[in-house]
């Protein structure tokens, strides 16, 4: 469930309202035609089973007609009864007894031929012996071979007065032997009860069934398979019929064949007082081919019901997220500032209320840029000014006096030399610019000092300095060097004529950082002024600023602050050590690489003075 919702909520808004569109129109109209299509095909196997009900009842109606009519047919046979038991009870019979029994039988037989035409073969056997026979087509039976049949076996065996057969080969005929025949046998009884014969009419199979066109028509649409049985004996089959199989391939199958209840509609139902079995076999595939037309014109309507749906939630969806997705990228500008407004949408409802206030906060915004951004910058310059302005005159006051003290006591040269040197110092303060200030020339201006201080101090102090190739022309804000180096002067000389050594070395760290390192050997200071001195530094830029009653860390103050104005908090000026063997101060600061040296790139530089 967790990831389902973490899912959901990092989905674009766009690919949610898609969704939700989808859903919303798809499961109603999925669930209504799985409702339809679930009465149709339920309603239409109703209709199928109805069909073959009534299709097998026919069936059953015409078998029930065939038994009646030949249960009447072989009837008519009992008005001569008189005649059957006279032939029925002559033991010995003349030859003139024989003749006429013949011809007496012939004329019964070839009545039962006149009322039904399509009789293969009449025969009569009776109690007495005799067997009689009567043929249309001629055809002669063998009586020792009709009683070896089984079928024959079965039938005598029965008690039944009307028996039908199952289908079997005429093999007890003279000529037409691989034929089939459907035996109706019926048992004689004289007046008395007594059993006189009995009477056999082959026909054909294809008899048993009539159908009208109409049926034959049904069955050849539905591959309806009529199967009538009589004690598990086939009498007919509509395969041979139709001529899928022969006579000889149903009987040899018939033990053996399964029918799946599963993949058919199978109605059973019996004929004939219950002796005849009516099986009627309808394939499902076949009478439910309407169902497959129902199933392929609803997954053809669900198909273009999704595309239209699909196009309309495309469409729907892109007109609220399209002003969304713009209000956005908006926005993104906005944040690296691109002050522009979101035109070309007119709407009254809520993403076009969302925009309009979006347009005035731009307004909004462009008008405070232009009121109070470039009023604090303009702020910014001139507090940087009056910072420079505190520097200048500092360092010109302790310069004057130590001319003026060199002037009382020696009266020599050596005043022309330190007010020369005074004067380049003076152009090079005035001359600098914050764009177009470099290291080279802020170490030159810490040289000038230097040489102005060894002066008044009769050399007491030196200073070298090693700087990495493409970093002298490297832009740096002005006037960081100097201070650091009169706090050296000023507060790490140890005097009694200790020179005091002083050593730069700047270098690339990485890519986008340079640091400078301040290395001399004069006295330090204890472990408390330091902290004082670095929770002045770090106060700078917060609202509760450090003060310190020594004026002594004027220059590093007023370094600090510099570097926050020009350039934030992520820039600093703090005392990283200071002892007996030195002070180690870093320095953090961006400058600008000049073209040919840091190609044109920003760069930041990290200053020690240790």
């Amino acid at each position: 469930m967790k990831k389902l919702r973490k899912i959901l909520t990092n989905t674009k808004l766009r690919n949610k309202l898609l969704a939700s569109y989808l859903l919303a129109c798809l499961i109603p109209l999925l669930l209504t035609t799985m409702i339809i299509y679930h009465f149709s095909v339920k309603n239409l196997e109703e209709e199928s089973m109805e069909l073959a009900v009534l299709y097998s009842s026919q069936i059953v109606t015409n078998i029930d007609r065939f038994a009646e009519e030949y249960d009447r047919i072989t009837k008519s046979i009992l008005v001569d009864n008189d005649t059957l038991a006279d032939i029925s009870a002559a033991d010995s019979p003349s030859v003139s007894e024989k003749i006429n029994s013949q011809l007496l039988v012939r004329k019964l037989l070839m009545r039962i031929a006149v009322l039904r035409p399509n009789v293969d073969n009449i025969m009569l056997l009776t109690t007495g012996g005799g067997f009689y026979q009567y043929s249309n087509s001629g055809a002669s039976v063998s009586r020792q071979l009709l009683e070896e049949q089984e079928w024959m076996k079965s039938l005598l065996d029965s008690r039944q007065v009307l028996t039908v057969t199952g289908a079997h080969l005429k093999t007890y005929y003279d000529s037409q032997q691989d034929g089939i025949a459907v035996t109706i046998g019926r048992r004689l009884y004289n007046t008395a009860g007594i059993e006189t014969g009995i009477l056999l009419i082959d026909i054909s199979p294809f008899e048993l069934v009539e159908m009208n066109d109409n049926f034959k028509l049904t069955r050849s649409n539905y591959n309806i398979r009529i199967h009538v049985s009589s004690d598990g004996e086939t009498l007919y089959d509509s395969d041979v019929i139709d001529g899928k199989a022969t006579w000889r391939q149903v009987m040899e199958a018939e033990a053996d064949v399964q029918i799946s209840e599963k993949e058919n509609i199978i109605i059973r139902d019996t004929a004939h007082r219950g002796t005849l079995q009516v099986e009627a076999v309808i394939p499902r595939k076949q009478l439910m081919g309407k169902a497959d037309s129902i199933t392929l014109v609803s997954a053809v309507a669900i198909g273009c019901s999704i595309l239209l749906i699909i196009g309309l939630s495309f469409i729907l969806s892109g007109t609220i997220t399209r002003p969304i997705t713009q209000l956005q990228q908006k926005l993104v500008a906005l944040g690296e500032g691109s002050y522009t407004r979101l035109e070309g949408f007119q709407s009254s409802d809520e993403i076009g209320t969302l925009i309009e206030n979006y347009n005035r906060m731009v307004e909004k915004i462009k008008s405070l840029i232009n009121d109070v951004y470039l009023a604090q910058i303009k702020q910014k310059d001139a507090k940087l000014m009056a910072l420079r302005t505190q520097i200048n005159p500092h360092m010109l006051y302790n310069t004057l006096e130590s001319i003026r003290m060199n002037a009382l006591m020696k009266g020599d040269t050596e005043v022309a030399d330190m007010i020369k040197i005074l004067a380049k110092m003076f152009r090079a303060s005035l001359g600098m610019e914050d764009g177009g200030h470099t290291i080279r020339a802020e170490l030159e201006y810490v040289e000038n000092y230097i040489l102005l201080q060894n002066i008044r101090f009769q050399g007491q102090f030196d200073f070298q300095y090693e700087v990495e190739e493409g970093l002298l022309d490297a832009g740096i804000v002005p006037l960081v060097f100097q201070p650091i180096v009169e706090n050296c002067i000023e507060h790490g000389n140890r005097g009694n004529y200790r020179k005091l050594h002083i050593f730069l070395r700047c270098s690339r760290a990485s890519n986008s950082s340079v640091c400078v390192t301040f290395r001399d050997d004069g006295q330090g200071m204890t472990a408390e002024r330091m902290e004082q001195i670095n929770r002045q530094l770090r106060s700078v830029g917060t609202d509760t600023i450090e003060t310190e009653g020594d004026g002594g860390s004027i220059g590093l103050r007023n370094i600090a602050e510099r570097i926050y104005l020009r350039y934030g908090s992520e820039y600093y000026l703090r005392i990283v050590e200071s002892g007996d063997e030195g002070t180690v101060i870093e320095m953090k600061i961006h400058c600008n690489a000049p073209e040919g040296s840091a190609k044109g790139r920003q760069e930041e530089v990290c200053l020690q003075y240790v």
